[in-house]
This record gives C-alpha cells, sequence and structure tokens, in this order.
C-alpha cells in the first residue's frame, strides 16, 4: 500500500509541474500588460521591471529606479487606463528603458496605449510593447509622450523629461 501512495504523490507533483507550466505557457500579452500596469497603480516598481525582457546592458535595479522616477515626477500612474490610439500631434517621446540603437530582437509585438492625468492636472500618453513570439511574452519598452502641442506644453514637456532623464 505504501507503495502505491507514493506513485500517486509523485504523479500528482508531476501533473502539478506539467499544468504549471502548461498555465505559464498560456499568459498572453494582454494579461502581462494588465499585471504591469497594476504593478505601476500600486507603486511595485520591482515587480513592474521584473516584467520586462532582459537585455545585456539594462539591469532590473535601473529600470525599478527609472519607473519610480516617472512616478516622482508625474504622478499619474493612479489614474492610467487604457485608450484605443494615442492623440495626434507633437509629443515628447521618453523610454524605458532607454535602448541605444539596439534593435529589436523580436519580430512580433503587442503594443497597448494607455493614457493618465499627471499631478499637474496635465494630460499624459505611454504605449507599452511586448513580445508576442513563441516565447511568454515580456515587456520590450515603456513610452511616455508627453504632449508637446504648443510653446506652453512643450516646455512642461521637456522640463519633465530633464527631471525623469536625471
Amino acid at each position: 500500500m505504501k507503495f502505491n501512495l507514493v506513485n500517486l504523490g509523485a504523479l500528482m507533483v508531476c501533473a502539478s509541474v506539467v499544468s504549471h507550466a502548461a498555465a505559464a505557457a498560456d499568459v498572453s500579452p494582454v494579461m502581462v500588460a494588465d499585471r504591469f500596469v497594476d504593478a505601476l497603480q500600486h507603486q511595485r516598481y520591482k515587480d513592474a521591471a521584473a516584467l520586462f525582457a532582459p537585455e545585456p546592458t539594462q539591469k532590473a535595479g535601473t529600470t525599478e529606479r527609472a519607473l519610480k522616477r516617472v512616478d516622482d515626477s508625474l504622478g499619474g500612474f493612479s489614474t492610467i487606463h487604457s485608450v484605443a490610439t494615442l492623440p495626434d500631434g507633437k509629443s515628447i517621446r521618453l523610454e524605458v528603458p532607454r535602448h541605444k540603437n539596439l534593435p529589436f530582437k523580436v519580430q512580433n509585438f503587442v503594443q497597448v496605449r494607455y493614457a493618465s492625468t499627471a499631478s499637474d492636472g496635465q494630460p499624459v500618453f505611454y504605449e507599452l510593447n511586448l513580445s508576442a513570439d513563441n516565447t511568454p511574452p515580456q515587456v520590450m519598452s515603456f513610452r511616455l509622450h508627453l504632449p508637446a502641442t504648443d510653446a506652453k506644453s512643450s516646455k512642461r514637456a521637456y522640463q519633465l523629461a530633464a527631471v525623469i532623464n536625471r
């Protein structure tokens, strides 16, 4: 009887591992995007940074600090919500993590767009790019779009970009 219980226990462990692996493989880019936004909304920058695809020149701590600087400077992650498109017009764009002429190794990707209201009451737009190849989805980049359609908004955008990029 003991032999059967041991075999049954081993079978259950194997089934659990296979089930967990299958569930992890079924994660969609949208699910990863939802996790990323939830982490930002709850100021869990480390969790958000962990969702980024690893780059040889980028460290998770650097990405975590960049996300925190964005939130400290703008204060709009709590109001972030999905939008269909980014607005037309000029904007100052920042990217987290900043890629230095690194070509994307991923051919297929999913892009999700968001908007929020910064602490100064002005809009901020975000673009989240996620891998969609045969590998589990990961965040490739998170881009900020600060509207710069007139002199006042351009000044604001450049000032915020300087603070975030410090």
